[in-house]
């Protein structure tokens, strides 16, 4: 018993004298939590930006196109002329809800007929899609419901013999690209694409950092130039990384039947990109790091919540802009983002042009930084050598 006493107390003294244990313990639950309150603040998905289609032209067409435009889920954005039009924008991001309101609405209400107002919904994200249906489920049977009060009280009728003058505005709904709320269809492309970060994430930070603890970096350093480092580090894990893509999304694709509409080699091309961005981060991270158990953490305080702040699940307008900002500066929010646009919505190589181009631009300034890092060590290994031949 002793001995464990003893153990306990080494192993206490330990934690509080290495400052990297004590960050990760201490420090790095309570950033999360709390960034993890800010990310979730609002609480619930609001102001969809949502386009309507107003065949009606009426008073009641407006009164509902009003409800919508009341209700914190919904933000209306424009009018449009056509169903058409209002697929349009949903399939090009710019909108995510359209309401179409049918021609014949209030003639059908005064005259006592059922009819109904349908809402298309981009399906792609379940958070989105789940929210929609249920909001906009809400807003018509309220607007119904006021409808129907106002003919009772015009009537005098009420109890059984209000029954003559119920309106019935139904509620229909079309959802796009997941209209079965699939959670496979949905939630495997963010996990995986999250699990392929980490693991390269881990991998690249310790391909300096390996040779640190090894002894053999500054020999390393001294024999090559910045690129040939760059190619000889990151080429075997840009390979792999490749051969990982491919493996795993063709187990989900064909393994499991997840549906898909775009062209895989679109995603190829995309994640290659995201492998690249990847990697320069990592090398960079891997460069500074003094050791392998700093270049992991330092890893993995980027990667952990990358997916949570990626927008793949809860949508990057509805996060505060803080958080937001920092989500946008991680290449997992670019990978997905164009995920969801080749494979989900079957879009081509134009709807992803920003993201490739974002992450294009982290590769550059990844590699820079571990550039700026090289040149530091390279004139600070040069003024010890200096030293060394002035000592003898």
């Amino acid at each position: 018993m002793n001995k464990a006493i003893r153990l306990f107390e080494r192993e206490w003294r330990a934690i509080f004298r290495n400052r990297t244990i004590l960050l990760v313990m201490l420090v790095v639950p309570f950033m999360y939590f709390t960034l993890f309150g800010f990310l979730y603040e609002q609480k619930k998905v609001m102001e969809l930006p949502t386009v309507i289609v107003d065949s009606d032209q009426t008073e009641l067409s407006r009164e509902l196109i009003r409800a919508f435009d009341f209700d914190q889920s919904f933000a209306v954005t424009a009018l449009v002329g056509s169903e058409a039009e209002a697929v349009k924008l949903i399939d090009e991001g710019g909108a995510q809800v359209a309401v179409l309101i049918p021609a014949g609405l209030e003639q059908q209400v005064k005259a006592g007929r059922e009819t109904e107002v349908l809402t298309i919904i981009d399906g792609s994200n379940l958070m989105i899609s789940n929210t929609a249906v249920r909001a906009a489920n809400t807003v018509i049977k309220s607007v119904s419901a006021g409808v129907t009060l106002k003919k009772l009280e015009a009537s005098g009728q009420w109890g059984d013999e209000g029954k003559n003058v119920y309106t019935g505005i139904d509620y229909r709904y079309r959802v796009l690209y997941n209209p079965t709320f699939s959670y496979l269809s949905f939630m495997v492309f963010g996990l995986g694409g999250t699990v392929l970060q980490q693991t390269l994430f881990l991998g690249v930070a310790l391909a300096v950092a390996r040779e640190k603890d090894a002894g053999t970096w500054q020999e390393t350093l001294a024999a090559h130039t910045f690129w040939q480092l760059a190619a000889g580090k990151l080429l075997p894990y840009l390979l792999i990384a490749t051969f990982n893509l491919v493996f795993t999304f063709a187990i989900l694709l064909k393994g499991f039947a997840v549906p898909y509409y775009g062209n895989p080699l679109h995603l190829l091309l995309v994640g290659t990109l995201f492998h690249a961005a990847v990697l320069g981060i990592g090398f960079a991270i891997s460069f500074y790091a003094k050791d392998q158990l700093q270049a992991t953490q330092t890893a993995m305080l980027i990667a952990v919540p990358s997916f949570m702040l990626s927008g793949f699940t809860w949508p990057l307008a509805s996060m505060p802009a803080g958080i937001a900002a920092i989500g946008k500066s991680l290449p997992l929010t670019y990978f997905l983002h164009a995920v969801r646009e080749i494979l989900t919505k079957g879009h081509g190589l134009s709807a992803v042009r920003v993201d490739a181009l974002v992450l294009l631009l982290m590769t550059l300034l990844g590699l820079f930084a571990a550039y700026l890092i090289y040149l530091r060590k390279t004139a600070a290994a040069g003024v010890r050598t200096a030293e060394t031949s002035g000592t003898v």
